[in-house]
């Protein structure tokens, strides 16, 4: 019996862990943050677009944001 409540002691869960979160959490934190940035400008961009008949004009400057805004949220983390 005492066997297995040291086996159960072995398997913590995150919540009583003492590290913190996880590293690798930052890492989908950012990759989440990026895609959601770059999905709105551009699909935002290919809609207005649409609704004001500019052609390419305002997706591509949604682009160029979308590209200075990922370049810029990466130089932040790094710091």
């Amino acid at each position: 019996m005492e066997s297995l409540k040291k086996q159960d002691n072995k398997h913590s869960t995150p919540n009583n862990s003492k590290e913190g979160p996880k590293p690798f959490m930052k890492f989908y934190a950012l990759a989440f943050e990026l895609v959601a940035l770059n999905l709105i400008l551009i699909v935002g961009g290919y809609y207005l677009d649409d609704y004001l008949s500019s052609s390419p004009a305002i997706i591509l400057i949604a682009t160029f944001l979308s590209m200075g805004g990922t370049i810029w949220i990466l130089l932040k983390s790094l710091k």
